[in-house]
């Protein structure tokens, strides 16, 4: 719970009226997997493939994303990032990083540490937790 509530807090004080927080998590997630099928990045957000085209269309027309046909199958889309949508992402994630370290800052030393050693195994969670996606070779 205090994870949960941790991560709503820092989205209301880092996305402003920007981004939706389902379109913050899109897009941090096509920076993080790269190019990848929309219904894998449906799979992986937990949203139905319906409302993910259409948080994907408003993210392409703040020029965040590009779809593009997936070159293995026709009928299928492909996402990814373009440069104005990584440097989106990036200004959030070191807006919210920010945010941490001023609170952290403030907090006794001995809480700070214990936060600070926690990550890696956060970190080991957050990625048991996330599905795994097949990636190509070249990818």
């Amino acid at each position: 719970m205090a994870l949960a509530r941790i991560s709503r807090l820092l989205d209301r004080q880092s996305r402003g009226d920007a981004l939706t927080r389902t379109q913050a998590s899109v897009l941090a997630t096509v920076v993080r997997l790269g190019s990848v099928r929309l219904s894998e990045l449906a799979d992986v957000e937990g949203v139905n493939p319906t409302m993910l085209s259409r948080i994907v269309a408003k993210l392409e027309d703040g020029g965040l994303l590009r779809r593009d046909p997936d070159p293995d199958d026709r009928r299928a889309a492909r996402v990814e990032c373009t440069d104005v949508g990584r440097a989106e992402h990036l200004r959030l994630r070191a807006e919210r990083t920010q945010l941490l370290s001023a609170r952290l800052a403030t907090m006794p030393a001995a809480h700070a540490a214990e936060l600070l050693a926690a990550l890696p195994a956060l970190e080991s969670l957050a990625d048991q937790l996330t599905p795994a996606i097949p990636r190509k070779e070249n990818q």
